[in-house]
């Protein structure tokens, strides 16, 4: 039996083919992030695209690409891996999984941040995206002494039983 008919490989596939063609193509384009031609984003992206995450906000096809490239400067490894999604008319809501590996950040280890992103659509482009993601555990949370700081703080806030 070939590894192409393991039941983890029919179902990611049957997977695949019921997401949305646009949903599609942002898989296919996060996949290996850190490895990603961003010139060729705007087959994805409105040229006037609206972005924006807890670290920045950009307009414009050509600042996206800056602020993509500058962001995975020194990164090892990024991928991200789509979990659900939710289409409804020019909307879109992904939930998505982070992983990268950044030779400055958890000491070269992997790093993995869940979030979401909300995208809205305009003739079959992305015009908008805006990502949700806790920044915390992506940057403070890594810094040795603030890391450790930040999560004896968050301890501190969980009831104890």
């Amino acid at each position: 039996m070939s590894s192409d008919s393991s039941p983890e490989r029919k179902d990611e596939k049957v997977e695949s083919e019921d997401r949305p063609e646009i949903v599609e193509r942002l898989a296919k384009f996060y996949d290996e992030f850190s490895e990603q031609d961003f010139d060729d984003l705007d087959e994805l992206y409105d040229e006037e695209i609206t972005f924006s995450d807890p670290v920045h906000q950009v307009y414009g096809i050509d600042d996206l690409k800056e602020y993509l490239k500058h962001s995975m400067e020194n990164v090892e490894q990024c991928h991200f891996a789509f979990t659900e999604f939710m289409l409804n008319d020019n909307q879109l809501f992904i939930s998505w999984q982070m992983r990268f590996v950044h030779p400055k950040v958890s000491a070269g280890r992997e790093v993995v941040i869940p979030g979401v992103s909300h995208f809205k659509l305009r003739d079959d482009k992305i015009c908008e995206q805006e990502d949700f993601y806790d920044l915390g555990v992506m940057l403070y949370e890594q810094i040795p002494v603030l890391g450790y700081f930040v999560k004896k703080v968050k301890q501190r806030m969980v009831p104890e039983s």
